[in-house]
């Protein structure tokens, strides 16, 4: 069961139940909508083809807004669809988390009412990153701004065990990134992470420049949440930007825009890879739960994509995984899965 918060986000809730709905009937999940429930009820009556034994309804009579403090939203409604979808997981009445609303309301309500992994000191925000292998992964995303070099350590291990448990990739390679490839280079804080890291028994390949983010040699890129949502932003912002060019030109002249017309499957493929609405959202990483969290611009297309990276989580047993996995690695700290 997939709790899904269809009030929050910019788009009307119907976009959401749409997604969701699409994923009960394409993916065989159950989803439980939350939000307000005589809309959700009047909207499921104008849809036929919903096997509705997949489909449950929890009211919410609030929302937190993009722009609320999130630690004083968290405590102030407690009816917030976000708090009452933590609520259920909290409560293993749901598996799974997808959200398209505040990101920091979802971590401080994840952690007021989920908690931590045992042994996790911070979770991390993990978010996709088109290159020209595929998709990496990048974390921290933004979930903590000020990050220690134990931190960034589980977060190289928590990201390599999603690469490899949730994109299926073998022996994924992790790097941090840094101002240059040399050990040598860096602040105070990759240097004390490279040497955390540089003796495990995985395939840490060391530091990597910013530069080569989008060759997609490196699966797993680890930075503190400030420079990963500094990155994160100005990708969103390039991959618009080029396409926002070529429009400019193909308008200028009839050959540019003939053109077009016949690149345009090629460019439609192309806008696919890069759409971030195929990968859901952003992962929040190292919770009792499965969560994602959505842009707040998410659609139906965003919503089915966030609904099946968080069933594919909880399905591939992600969270046993990283736990052994520190375990092994002896980056475990005990006393560190209480909520907050």
């Amino acid at each position: 069961m997939i709790a899904v918060d269809v009030m929050s986000g910019d788009n009307p809730p119907e976009a959401i139940i749409r997604g969701a709905l699409k994923a009960v009937q394409e993916l065989g999940v159950s989803v439980l909508l939350v939000g307000d429930s005589e809309l959700i009820e009047n909207y499921l009556k104008k849809i036929r083809f919903v096997d509705r034994r997949k489909v449950k309804i929890e009211h919410s009579s609030e929302v937190i807004g993009m722009h609320e403090v999130p630690t004083v939203a968290c405590k102030k409604k407690k009816n917030a669809s976000v708090m009452i979808c933590t609520r259920l997981a909290g409560q293993k009445k749901a598996h799974g988390i997808f959200s398209p609303g505040n990101t920091g309301a979802s971590l401080v309500s994840a952690l007021m009412n989920i908690g931590r992994i045992e042994g996790v000191m911070r979770p991390g925000l993990v978010t996709y990153v088109p290159t020209l292998k595929g998709a990496s992964i990048l974390l921290d995303a933004g979930a903590n701004l000020e990050c220690t070099p134990e931190y960034l350590a589980q977060f190289a291990i928590m990201g390599e065990v999603f690469s490899s448990k949730v994109q299926k990739k073998k022996n994924p390679s992790v790097g941090i990134l840094s101002v240059g490839e040399e050990k040598s280079k860096g602040n105070d804080l990759t240097l004390k992470t490279y040497e955390m890291l540089k003796d495990l028994d995985f395939n840490f390949v060391g530091n990597m420049e910013g530069y080569d983010i989008y060759d997609g040699d490196v699966d797993v890129i680890v930075c503190d949440g400030f420079l990963g949502n500094v990155v994160v932003k100005v990708t969103e912002r390039v991959f618009k930007l080029t396409f926002e060019f070529v429009w400019q030109e193909i308008g200028y002249h009839l050959l540019q825009r003939i053109g077009f017309a016949l690149g345009y499957p090629a460019i439609r493929k192309l806008n696919k890879k890069i759409d971030a609405r195929e990968y859901g959202g952003a992962i929040l990483l190292g919770l009792k739960g499965t969560m994602v969290v959505g842009h707040g611009n998410s659609d139906a297309v965003a919503t089915y994509n966030g609904v099946r990276i968080a069933d594919l989580m909880h399905k591939t047993k992600l969270n046993h995984a990283i736990t052994e996995r520190l375990v092994h690695f002896g980056l475990q700290r005990k006393g560190s899965a209480d909520k907050e």
